[in-house]
């Protein structure tokens, strides 16, 4: 009857520890990567958000994303209510722990429109996972590139991971695209190295990428001598009488700084300052989009800003886990638009720094530079690309600053200035800038 007693003891002890580890083991609070998808969604489609998630016994609260999360976990299941900012009811979520991950089903009612109808609750799926924990000191990596691609796509499989604080030194190809040690994905012009996944950086946040390195690397820079169609009228050029010989090889000198054209009869002693930047920079664009290199939009691409130089920030929407970075098409020198279609084209050594914003996304591509503070406005003409690159400058300065939209308006009627800085790709490009020097007397 004793060793009976003592056996029954035994396993009631051995099922209060199991318990009490297992119970333990249900203590969801700290940060998440939510993904929630619906039916038709892809792996490019589906909605990440960061989520923050409080345990209280069996109580949990938190935010996802944009929403208020309150919920409870009991014996391994979750069930959670999404609320929007108003308080009410968005979504019911439910699901089950699984070592370190949760995932179930529901239903969310997706944002309304400005405008529009009452959107019924969509069936959706459903998966918290923890984030890759950053290792306790920041890192530098040496990358030399095996390939360099020429699209703009969510597609392209990342060549390295890396953490907010982490500087990497590597090297681009020039856009002949000749480069006996890496390959070439992807047809048409400028290609990119990458691209680099920054752990952390979920859509909804905004990338941070400091250029402290972009120096000229080869002697030739070439550049083509015909104007643009979109740089001269009809008249012009149909009328001009093109040298089919024209030599356009730069000899670039890194250690003097300076590019040399061969002599010609008008131009026999033409030198210029060395300016070297990088004309594309790049996140993969939303959903499933894909755009050839030349192409540009809010993810960037072949903006061409020739201030896109070394000690350049710029600061990029991210619309797919990782942000998905990379750059390339750079150049020795060129002036503002690109008319000829080319730079001095040539390749460079570069050396960047990633961080992440999280919660909150720029609308499109901004940049602060030695001297400005630089909005990008990317647009099917370039009236329209003035609007949008002014319009986001001023919620930068409304965001930043706290200026009302009279302040910004003055301020901008005085010292705002505009460069036209691509009209030869698919898309114009229009940058508003103001003087950093000014925007240090705000608020004082």
């Amino acid at each position: 009857m004793m060793k009976c007693y003592r056996n029954v003891r035994f396993l009631l002890i051995l099922t209060v520890l199991v318990l009490s580890r297992y119970c333990s083991a249900l203590d969801l609070s700290g940060e998440w990567v939510g993904k929630i998808s619906g039916p038709f969604d892809s792996q490019y489609t589906a909605q990440y958000a960061h989520v923050t998630l409080a345990t209280d016994g069996t109580k949990l609260t938190g935010a996802w994303g944009s929403f208020t999360v309150q919920g409870t976990v009991n014996s391994g299941k979750v069930e959670l209510t999404f609320l929007d900012a108003g308080g009410k009811a968005a979504g019911n979520l439910k699901g089950a722990v699984s070592g370190e991950t949760l995932a179930g089903d529901g239903n969310v009612t997706p944002a309304r429109r400005p405008g529009g109808p009452v959107q019924p609750p969509m069936d959706v799926t459903w998966s918290l996972a923890r984030p890759v924990k950053a290792p306790a000191a920041a890192k530098t990596y040496d990358y030399e590139p095996k390939v360099f691609y020429s699209i703009y796509s969510a597609a392209e499989p990342p060549v390295l991971h890396i953490f907010p604080g982490d500087t990497v030194n590597t090297r681009t190809m020039d856009t002949a695209g000749r480069d006996a040690n890496a390959t070439r994905h992807g047809t048409g012009g400028d290609p990119n190295v990458g691209p680099f996944y920054v752990e952390g950086a979920l859509p909804g946040d905004t990338l941070v990428v400091k250029f402290s390195k972009i120096r000229v690397n080869k002697p030739i820079g070439r550049q083509g001598s015909r104007f643009n169609q979109h740089a001269v009228t009809q008249a012009y050029a149909v009328a001009a009488k093109y040298d089919a010989n024209f030599n356009g090889n730069w000899k670039q000198d890194p250690e003097k700084g300076t590019a040399t054209l061969p002599a010609t009869p008008g131009l026999p002693h033409l030198t210029i300052p060395l300016k070297p930047m990088l004309g594309c920079i790049s996140v993969a664009p939303p959903g499933e989009e894909a755009y050839r290199g030349t192409d540009l939009g809010v993810f960037g691409g072949n903006l061409d800003y020739n201030d896109n130089v070394e000690g350049v920030t710029m600061y990029m929407p991210v619309f797919h886990p990782g942000a998905l970075l990379g750059f390339g098409d750079a150049h020795g020198a060129m002036g503002d638009g690109e008319v000829v279609g080319t730079g001095l084209e040539t390749s460079v050594d570069v050396t960047f720094t990633v961080d992440v914003i999280k919660g909150y996304q720029t609308p499109q591509v901004r940049a602060e530079t030695k001297d400005y503070l630089v909005s990008f406005g990317v647009s099917g003409s370039v009236p329209e690309s003035i609007q949008l690159a002014t319009t986001q400058l001023a919620e930068w300065m409304k965001k930043d600053y706290k200026l009302t939209d009279s302040e910004i308006a003055l301020f901008f009627g005085d010292v705002l200035k505009y460069d036209i800085t691509e009209l030869v790709d698919p898309h114009f490009n229009v940058a508003a800038k103001v003087p950093k020097s000014e925007v240090a007397l705000l608020n004082k």
